[in-house]
């Protein structure tokens, strides 16, 4: 066998580190993650739209459950959780390709609706029965119901304070349920009509969108009370804040427009023309692009965050709605 020379022995290092390099990309490349998607509930044509928001355009419609209102994404943006209010169920989705797994029906009126980071739970509020069901995903089995306020509507999962958040709205309160336990542990008085619900980032700071007193209260979540009061526009409905925290962004149903509030300094820095009657809201990862869903035209207005300008309206469907977070 001959003896291999330096120069041989370097071809051969250099093409193990080549393939090696090249393995990895081609692995990565399968692995990658699609662009963040917006899902958006459209509940008079019971269906969703699907959105690749970089390119703003649709990519899917399909048909889901009977008044489709409320969605929930977990942090991988594999899994989509639908509440159908009318249809008194949840439909249960997998993406990349978007398809239906399976309904789960309920009963009552769901229609807040949230998820933990890795979609094992499921969180719905019964707007008629006044109550929170905890899901396991996997099994499409309640573990338990949690009695709340009443009309409950907006809910969140922190996972950082391990707390759900939930907004009742005929009750005037935002309450705080510890989710090792389930147990409520504060009630806190709000604005009238708490309907949508927006956490910072670092958690420690809880938004209520109320409808009728057309105001936002600032909720701290460490001292569980309500540290400030921020007039919006008519009839706000939800809300949803910016990546670094710096600004939020809130629906005005009956201004047809979204008021922006600078968070450094309290104050609506900007007001802007949306569609008609805007509901649910969201914000891109990167926080360059703001998803509004407009009720009354069955449009996504979507802001350009650098300008505060629409920069596209996309047609989604019949009563256009997206409650909850939409875009992962």
């Amino acid at each position: 066998m001959p003896k291999q020379t330096s120069l041989t022995l370097d071809k051969a290092v250099l093409f193990k580190i080549a393939f090696f390099l090249i393995s990895t990309l081609f692995i990565s490349a399968c692995q990658a993650k699609h662009p963040p998607h917006a899902y958006i509930t459209n509940q008079l044509s019971n269906n969703l739209t699907v959105i690749d928001t970089s390119t703003q355009e649709i990519i899917s419609t399909l048909p889901v459950g009977n008044s489709p209102v409320g969605v929930a994404l977990d942090a991988s943006g594999r899994k989509v959780f639908i509440s159908n209010s009318e249809g008194q169920d949840i439909t249960l989705l997998t993406t990349n390709p978007i398809s239906v797994d399976k309904h789960l029906k309920l009963g009552g009126g769901p229609v807040g609706i949230a998820t933990n980071d890795d979609g094992s739970l499921i969180y719905v509020a019964d707007w008629y029965l006044h109550k929170v069901s905890v899901i396991d995903s996997k099994s499409t089995q309640t573990i338990t119901t949690i009695p709340v306020g009443k009309s409950p509507a907006g809910i969140i999962v922190d996972q950082k304070n391990n707390r759900l958040y939930v907004a009742n709205r005929d009750d005037n309160t935002v309450m705080f349920i510890h989710l090792s336990n389930n147990s409520i542990t504060h009630t806190i008085d709000v604005g009238t009509a708490p309907f949508g619900l927006a956490l910072s980032p670092d958690g420690e700071t809880l938004y209520s969108v109320n409808v009728r007193s057309s105001n936002v209260s600032v909720i701290d979540t460490h001292q569980a009370k309500v540290t400030a009061t921020i007039n919006v526009g008519e009839w706000p409905y939800c809300a949803v804040v910016s990546p670094d925290g710096s600004h939020l962004y809130v629906t005005n149903q009956d201004d047809s427009t979204v008021s922006v509030i600078d968070m450094i300094n309290p104050s609506i820095s900007h007001t802007i023309d949306v569609g008609d009657a805007p509901e649910g809201i969201d914000i891109t990862p990167d926080g360059h692009y703001v998803y509004v869903a407009n009720w009354g035209d069955g449009t996504v207005s979507v802001i350009n965050t650098d300008n505060y300008t629409v920069e596209k309206t996309i047609e989604t469907g019949k009563g256009s709605r997206a409650f909850g977070r939409f875009i992962k």
